[in-house]
């Protein structure tokens, strides 16, 4: 029976705040799992680009779905799967909410800002129309608390939910086209690598479509109610979570 395992990385696999960045135990499972025959993928909001510099060399996933479902990539960056938002949607949406949140877009397996760039990988633009049209997948917006940005969750998916699929993280919103989540991301490599046990792991609302569309769900002790009813098992890291898929 082929299995895999589709990890959330901000604050699942990736802690930004420690001193070690990632847990040794993870690392050392993942790499063994993969040994084993079991494929290892990472879901996440971010772009390709930066999922790769942060795991550098030690770390080589199977498949990264990211930017929330709009856009997945094998291991070796080629595209499996990707679904774009219209220039029309995006530059409405950006719109509404440049007062209220910095701001990101996501275009081409790049990360684009139009103001100053917070990390080495973003790419400075000064005109919307810099972006590369036809592959704009999504907007990572971070508003100054959560209730900001649950508010705005909900303003976006009222006024363009024909459009656009709003995913709030804590007080981060990423939008990417309506029908995309971590979810349908979840299927598609389940259905293109032919996985016949499928786990999902993660620690936010934002992963929600990722444990329903999994065989088994994981999460954390700590992690959301809304999470923990989800999910199958509450486990304590992604080492543990590969213990239990087995």
């Amino acid at each position: 029976m082929k299995t895999a395992l589709a990890s959330d990385f901000d604050n699942t696999l990736f802690f930004m705040d420690t001193e070690e960045r990632f847990k040794a135990q993870d690392i050392f499972e993942i790499l063994f799992y993969q040994k084993r025959g079991g494929c290892f993928g990472i879901c996440t909001g971010r772009s390709p680009d930066s999922i790769l510099d942060t795991v550098g060399s030690f770390m080589h996933p199977d498949f990264i779905i990211s930017v929330s479902g709009a856009l997945i990539v094998d291991g070796n960056g080629n595209i499996l799967d990707s679904h774009a938002l219209s220039p029309q949607t995006t530059q409405a949406i950006m719109k509404d909410y440049d007062s209220e949140a910095v701001m990101v877009v996501h275009a081409g397996g790049k990360v684009y800002t139009l103001g100053k760039a917070e990390y080495p990988l973003q790419i400075c633009i000064k005109d919307f129309a810099e972006l590369p049209q036809d592959s704009i997948y999504g907007i990572s917006m971070r508003f100054k608390d959560e209730k900001a940005a649950a508010e705005a969750a909900m303003a976006i998916k009222e006024k363009y939910g024909a459009y656009a699929a709003p995913y709030q993280n804590v007080r981060n919103v990423d939008v990417v086209a309506a029908g995309c989540s971590k979810g349908t991301g979840a299927s598609k490599v389940k259905e293109h690598f032919g996985i016949d046990k499928l786990g999902g792991i993660g620690d936010s609302f934002n992963d929600l479509p990722l444990l329903e569309a999994s065989d088994v769900g994981f999460t954390f002790p700590n992690a959301p109610l809304k999470l923990r009813e989800a999910a199958d098992e509450i486990v304590l890291s992604v080492a543990h979570a590969i213990e239990k898929l087995g």
